[in-house]
């Protein structure tokens, strides 16, 4: 699905109209009709209306004359000067006023009357402003979405909700605090950003006829992931196909107390589906895990000519996790980086050793994919957690072009970009919130790279897949391990396949 911003919209709607020939009144209705599906007139037997005098309001007044047609109990309150009306919204509002429509125009002297109207209604409609909302929210359109947020008992956003910017996430002044947004098209980027998340509630977002080829001429490669996305990048398995043709992954893993790293790491790999896995790890590490391994080959840094067989035959190496923030690990960075050109998986401990050594990346002449949670990634760029979360997308687009890597940031919905394209996680909850799942998230990553899976989408269909179970066993456990994840990787993706 495509993330739009409100000026894609823009160009979007114009496109329509001028290039292809669609009325904007066409539009709307599809709109219209769209918001309607999720209107629940079972259960909102009376339903207040708040228009502004855009196409959003427009949006409202058809929403509100369909409302009627069901025979709903609609009270429709018109915000701003009926004289500026868009060309759209006027068409509407006249159609409500030949049909003796109850509409009110709201301002000063009836908000009494309206905030009681809003309390004994059992549902508000917000479509107040949709995507274009430029400037803080003042005088009666705050009192407004005041009142609506004090009095509705829920509350409907048509597009955005009100007062949040469609473009970041941010309170313009003030915001319509939704329980469901219906969007069009799009989802809308400032939906993504966590400062969004107070106000949004339940986001649905619904086609009204825009154009395959207009969406691709304005959109920005920002995408959110879906499982038909996942279906197109996994390499199917084939008749006569052995495991040499599964590819070999190598992991990097673990140090004295750290154990369980290595393992969770190498066995997610060989639960995706690699052909051959081999750990790589301190003597004392592969005299643990070697037991539970079974079906992967463990190594020791000892082996000196082994390993670097090993670097040499795979086709994806990670690296980093439980391995310590120290010079061993660099060097261990460093001695693969010389050996190899393969796609490279770096997590945890891995990142943290690069902080300092970020030319390692881009001098490397293979793919490499970084999986940082916030604050690895403060390290990585010098800012703020605070100012990382209050703008994912741009900050993790910025580090991809930075480093030359592939970026995994982690976190709800986690972002996956090389700085061009750009991937939005839509899967994964908080009962995955415990030790291991990073480990879990780089073993499946760097399989799916081995089976010969593009990096950025190999990325992308990791978290996809990793957050998918979690999901699915959260439904009946109160907290997902990776031990779980591991167990259903292979029922997961034969699932996502189908």
């Amino acid at each position: 699905m495509i993330i739009g911003t409100s000026n894609m919209t823009s160009n979007i709607d114009n496109a329509c109209s001028n290039d292809i020939g669609i009325p904007m009144i066409v539009m709307m209705e599809n709109a219209v009709h769209a918001a309607m599906k999720h209107i629940d007139t079972k259960i909102h037997k009376s339903i207040c209306v708040i228009c502004g005098m855009g196409n959003n309001g427009g949006d409202g007044f058809g929403i509100a004359r369909h409302l009627i047609l069901k025979g709903i109990d609609v009270k429709i309150f018109a915000v701003g000067n009926i004289n500026k009306l868009s060309e759209c919204a006027k068409i509407n509002f006249d159609i409500l006023k030949n049909m003796d429509a109850d509409i009110k125009i709201l301002d000063e002297i009836n908000l009494e009357y309206a905030k009681d109207r809003f309390s004994k209604s059992d549902a508000c409609i917000d479509a107040l402003f949709g995507t274009g909302l430029k400037r803080n929210i003042e005088g009666i359109y705050r009192k407004v979405i005041e009142a609506i947020n004090e009095k509705s008992a829920y509350t409907y956003a048509i597009d955005m909700p009100s007062g949040l910017s469609s473009d970041t996430g941010k309170v313009m002044g003030i915001s319509i605090k939704a329980d469901k947004t219906i969007s069009f098209e799009f989802y809308k980027r400032g939906l993504i950003e966590y400062s969004s998340d107070e106000y949004k509630g339940e986001v649905v977002v619904e086609k009204i006829g825009v154009p395959k080829e207009i969406k691709e001429k304005f959109h920005n490669y920002e995408f959110i992931t879906e499982k038909e996305d996942i279906s197109k990048w996994i390499k199917r398995r084939k008749k006569n196909d052995h495991k040499g043709s599964y590819g070999k992954v190598t992991v990097f893993a673990g140090s004295s107390g750290f154990s369980g790293a290595a393992y969770i790491a190498a066995q997610s790999a060989v639960k995706t589906g690699s052909g051959l896995v081999t750990l790589v790890t301190e003597k004392e590490i592969q005299d643990i895990v070697s037991r539970k391994l079974s079906e992967a080959m463990t190594c020791s840094y000892d082996e000196k000519n082994r390993v670097e067989k090993i670097i040499c035959d795979s086709d994806a190496i990670a690296v980093g996790p439980g391995m310590g923030n120290n010079s061993k690990t660099l060097s261990k960075i460093n001695e693969i980086m010389e050996k190899t050109s393969s796609t490279l998986v770096i997590d945890a401990d891995g990142i943290n050793s690069l902080s300092e050594n970020l030319k390692l990346i881009k001098d490397y002449p293979g793919k490499v994919i970084l999986t940082p949670h916030p604050g690895e990634l403060s390290r990585l760029t010098g800012k703020s957690i605070s100012d990382i979360n209050s703008n994912r997308i741009d900050t993790a687009k910025e580090a991809a072009r930075t480093t030359g890597a592939i970026i995994l940031l982690k976190g709800n919905r986690t972002v996956i970009t090389d700085g061009y394209n750009t991937f939005v996680n839509p899967t994964g909850n908080s009962a995955m919130a415990n030790g291991g799942m990073g480990d879990c998230l780089t073993g499946i990553i760097t399989s799916l790279c081995g089976m010969g899976t593009e990096p950025l989408h190999a990325a992308a269909a990791g978290a996809y897949i990793h957050g998918y179970i979690a999901d699915i066993i959260s439904e009946k456990q109160f907290v997902v391990n990776a031990s779980d994840i591991i167990n259903y990787l292979p029922v997961a993706i034969k699932e996502i396949l189908r």
